[in-house]
């Protein structure tokens, strides 16, 4: 394997990308791009209904291991204007960069290109990660039908790192009613959906709970005008745990909490939740077998850890497939000083190319 080459194609492909706008929801340019690249290779590929894109790479079927990135990024990410700096790749600090995740997606689009060494593989490209990994949920049949032991490339962690369990997340919404009346004839006669909720929130137990559960509110909506008692309110929140009875038991908590704030006024309220994702832990895994091998080819320490955050790993593991997370070394995502160095993409690059060399081998095994 020739490094300096492929580290170099990473990242001229990766400074292609970022000029790139491809905010979620908003990834036809960037789709475009790497279904262009794919075309040129003469390299086979589909894209389903969502707009997830797979590609078949030295094969014509199911390949033993496939790579997966996401092709949008956060909102912030747009504009990039890359520096180098120090032996790092970062911003103007004015937006994010956008590694989470078109890293990934250019180390995919550099394997691509080194295919003439490697066995056989697949590449997938989702979209709308960053908004509730939507294209993960919404991969297509003829996309699962070929996912068997896959590699996220999609976290700012070290090169080596792999991720083995992730939580569960709970998405709520709790509706707080009132009683509306005019805020300066008859106060008295009205019930403040504000204040409703205002006691319930301060009752709550929320941001870091324990070890393995966080808890936090996003927002509280209510409209209406100063002279009107506010007789309705929103509340937006999202409750995780590695463990998911933990998650659910904490959204008994709030549900608690909201009915000793009703009960003390007389207002009502109404929860409603939805399981954005299920968590998951890696034990026996072909996947995880795989990344302790390609590591210690290249000369990297294999870092398993536990994360609170949430990838299209989880989305794969609930399909029943050997997926696992892995770091690709950017730090600071989603924020102005997001950055990756050169060195962390160099290791990044040794390490995808040996995966996909035991990858190849497993195939027999």
């Amino acid at each position: 394997m020739s490094e300096v080459p492929m580290v170099d194609i990473v990242v001229s492909t990766f400074l292609s990308l970022l000029a790139i706008d491809s905010p979620s929801g908003k990834e036809d340019a960037i789709r475009q791009f790497v279904v262009a690249q794919l075309a040129k290779e003469n390299i086979p590929f589909i894209q389903d209904a969502f707009g997830n894109v797979y590609a078949w790479v030295n094969c014509s079927e199911k390949p033993p291991i496939s790579f997966s990135c996401h092709l949008d990024t956060v909102d912030l990410a747009v504009g990039v204007k890359p520096l180098f700096e120090d032996g790092l790749i970062k911003t103007d600090h004015t937006t994010a960069l956008g590694a989470d995740d078109k890293l990934g997606v250019a180390m995919a689009l550099t394997l691509m290109q080194k295919r003439h060494e490697l066995g056989p593989f697949g590449l997938l490209f989702t979209v709308q990660e960053e908004v509730g990994l939507q294209g993960a949920k919404h991969l297509g049949p003829e996309i699962l039908s070929q996912l068997a032991c896959v590699f996220v490339l999609d976290t700012g962690k070290p090169v080596g790192t792999m991720i083995i369990r992730a939580p569960w997340k709970l998405a709520v919404t709790i509706a707080f009613h009132g009683k509306a009346a005019h805020a300066g004839i008859a106060p008295e006669e009205g019930l403040s959906a504000i204040s409703l909720a205002s006691k319930a929130i301060n009752s709550m137990q929320l941001l870091r709970i324990d070890d393995q559960t966080t808890a936090n509110i996003g927002s509280l909506h209510a409209q209406g005008s100063t002279n009107v008692v506010c007789d309705y309110a929103e509340l937006h929140m999202e409750i995780r745990s590695l463990e998911k009875q933990r998650a659910f038991a904490h959204l008994e908590h709030v549900r608690s909490c909201c009915n000793l704030a009703c009960s003390e006024t007389g207002g009502t309220f109404d929860v409603s939740e939805t399981l954005s994702y299920a968590g998951y832990q890696v034990d026996v895994s072909k996947a995880r077998q795989l990344l302790r091998k390609a590591c210690n080819q290249s000369g990297l320490v294999c870092t398993e850890i536990s994360t609170g955050g949430g990838s299209d790993a989880n989305i794969l593991r609930e399909q029943g497939i050997d997926a696992v997370l892995l770091g690709i070394g950017y730090e600071g995502g989603h924020g102005v000083h997001e950055q990756v160095g050169l060195e962390e993409i160099k290791k990044l690059a040794i390490l995808v190319h040996h995966l996909a060399e035991v990858g190849a081998c497993s195939r027999n095994q």
